[in-house]
């Protein structure tokens, strides 16, 4: 699945989103976008590349609530805030997974990593088992299977 595709799928979110903004005063997508400088810049810190399809994704969309999945976001949005490289710091300091959206048990979704760079599947990382599945070929499959449908 290519961005276009993704955007054609998450159009009807979109205009909920931005109806239940403006009645409710919430919405279903709120998130913290970043310039592609800016994941650089986070990629030589954890030194892992991230896949492609993230990253256009973090530019478009950003780290935060989209439909029914919270993501971290790449930079930090405040002091309080966990981040992509404060969560993989604490989480998984080794690099061989990086998580970028918490499951609500302690678990993670995210990339396994080889050879410092992130594979394009997205897998389940089990906190107390340290197992991982895989869930989605790639990011915007794992977002429209995850953050579209509840």
């Amino acid at each position: 699945m290519d961005l276009a595709e993704f955007e054609a799928l998450a159009e009807p979110l979109l205009q909920k989103s931005a109806a239940d903004q403006a009645e409710y005063g919430f919405a279903l997508v709120e998130g913290h976008t970043v310039a592609a400088e800016e994941i650089r810049s986070v990629e030589c810190e954890i030194a892992v590349a991230l896949p492609d399809k993230y990253k256009s994704f973090m530019m478009r969309y950003g780290g935060g609530v989209f439909g029914f999945v919270e993501l971290f976001p790449v930079a930090p949005v405040s002091s309080a805030a966990e981040d992509l490289r404060t969560i993989n710091d604490r989480e998984f300091p080794s690099r061989s997974f990086v998580a970028v959206a918490p499951v609500g048990t302690g678990d993670h979704w995210g990339f396994p990593v080889n050879d410092g760079r992130c594979s394009e599947q997205v897998w389940f990382h089990f906190h107390d088992a340290g197992n991982e599945e895989i869930v989605a070929g790639d990011f915007l499959e794992f977002i429209a299977s995850r953050g579209l449908k509840p």
